[in-house]
């Protein structure tokens, strides 16, 4: 009799257990998505781009028969808001890659190759980054560089180019709280120039350009610039003549606490801006990347609230002498 009712338990056992490490499996599972839904929460809205174009430079959506400009909405190129997940830049591939989390919610070491056909500008499991692309035209040869981010009307707006958290209103507190929480501070902004040459890409010029907002700040409290390195093996994501770094731009109530009224105080340049030159009616494709940087330390410090990042990006022109689409240095004139 014993036996038949441990016989008939024992299949009960089995499904209790069962249950059991089910549960278990979830709560694993809950713990690794943790950090993926906190990877979820960055998202950047109201970018502009905006470029100051003494000299000719002109943007365009389209190569070739469009209209020239000197602003672009990105907001039309990529929606108003899009999330962003933890990547980053592989130099020596020229792509992006993605960790590969364990069950226990802790890297592998290993990574998932990405692409922009099927990983950039999307809302779903399978979007990681932002990506948006112009070309670029001078009426006469032209270096350019990154404009420096500057205060108007007393620091009630800014111009130029930087990277903020969103002061976000608390009409409960009748105070603006920081949209960024932190993820400010681990974003990144690439811009990748590739000459055209009757219309086809000429990809043995392409260069990479790094644009670091908020280098000197962290999450954790401490100050001071900090080298992300490269899963490449590399000190760096790239080499540093191709790294633009800049102290963090902040902000502060006004005098008198106003609801659609903060005071900007912009971030520094740390090195010079300059990115490439271009002769008189060259034509240049501007791929330019926006991600969360998974090597960055602040990345693995970032808490649990939604993130709303605002950016400005501004492109400057100064005229010279050079011929061909090249990267400037120092030297040049």
């Amino acid at each position: 009799m014993k036996n038949q009712v441990k016989k008939k338990r024992k299949p009960f056992m089995i499904l209790v257990y069962w249950v059991m490490v089910m549960t278990l499996f979830s709560l694993l599972v809950t713990a690794t998505y943790t950090w993926f839904s906190i990877s979820r929460t960055p998202k950047v809205g109201n970018m502009g781009l905006h470029v100051n174009a003494p000299a000719g430079l002109s943007l365009s959506t389209e190569p070739e028969g469009a209209e020239w400009v000197q602003q672009v909405n990105v907001a039309d190129l990529i929606g108003e808001t899009t999330p962003l997940r933890p990547v980053t830049w592989s130099e020596k591939d020229q792509c992006f890659y993605a960790v590969v989390y364990g069950i226990n919610g802790q890297p592998t070491g290993q990574y998932i190759k990405l692409s922009d056909n099927t990983n950039a500008n999307r809302s779903d499991i399978y979007g990681y980054y932002i990506k948006f692309t112009l070309y670029a035209t001078a009426e006469t040869n032209v270096k350019v560089r990154l404009t420096e981010a500057m205060e108007l009307n007393d620091g009630r707006d800014g111009a130029g180019t930087y990277l903020i958290g969103s002061p976000i209103w608390d009409r409960e507190q009748i105070l603006h709280s920081d949209g960024g929480n932190g993820a400010q501070n681990a974003i990144r902004v690439g811009f990748k120039f590739t000459p055209l040459s009757d219309g086809e890409e000429q990809s043995t010029g392409s260069q990479f350009f790094i644009y670091e907002p908020n280098s000197d700040s962290h999450v954790s409290g401490e100050q001071g610039y900090v080298d992300t390195p490269s899963i490449d093996g590399t000190s760096t994501l790239v080499p540093s003549d191709k790294l633009i770094p800049q102290t963090a731009t902040t902000w502060t109530e006004a005098d008198v606490v106003e609801r659609s009224v903060v005071i900007k105080e912009m971030g520094d340049f740390l090195t010079d801006t300059n990115l490439i030159s271009i002769k008189a009616h060259e034509v240049v494709k501007v791929d330019v990347y926006l991600w969360l940087e998974g090597q960055d330390a602040d990345c693995k410090d970032l808490g649990t609230k939604e993130t709303q990042i605002m950016a400005n990006i501004q492109f400057y022109a100064d005229t010279e002498g050079q011929s061909g689409m090249q990267p400037i240095t120092d030297d040049i004139d």
